[in-house]
């Protein structure tokens, strides 16, 4: 009996021991698949001056190949054509989840993986648009 009540009491930490690594580098995986996304955005918007539909369904694709939820992901940028030499920002945002097995302390802060990323514009304006 004295065995049973002691691996009842002891359970938790187990559990912590044995599952919390694993959702580390879980959450240490989608950090570098968000991030690796977040300069693929940005290099395509750099090059095309602006964020078009086109790069944002590319983008929302491979997250969605890689079983993202996509409906979470917030992809902004500038919508207007921004320049060759002009600097812009944009950003790709994602909720991180749970990162804690047990929440004994009360609940933890909701967080994001959030990439905001300034670039240099390598858009040139044809002589047809001028």
């Amino acid at each position: 009996m004295n065995k049973v009540i002691a691996l009842l009491i002891l359970s938790p930490i187990f559990f912590y021991v044995i599952f919390q690594p694993s959702i580390d580098r879980t959450i240490s995986y989608r950090d570098q698949v968000l991030q690796k996304q977040a300069y693929e955005l940005a290099h395509l918007t750099s090059l095309e001056g602006r964020l078009t539909p086109a790069i944002r369904a590319q983008i929302l694709n491979k997250l969605a190949s890689i079983y993202f939820d996509t409906s979470k992901v917030t992809i902004t940028g500038p919508d207007s054509t921004v320049e060759r030499g002009e600097l812009f920002t944009v950003t790709l945002r994602y909720p991180q989840g749970r990162t804690e097995i047990f929440d004994l302390f009360g609940s933890a802060p909701s967080r994001d993986y959030y990439y905001p990323i300034p670039i240099m514009s390598e858009y040139i304006v044809s002589e047809d648009q001028l």
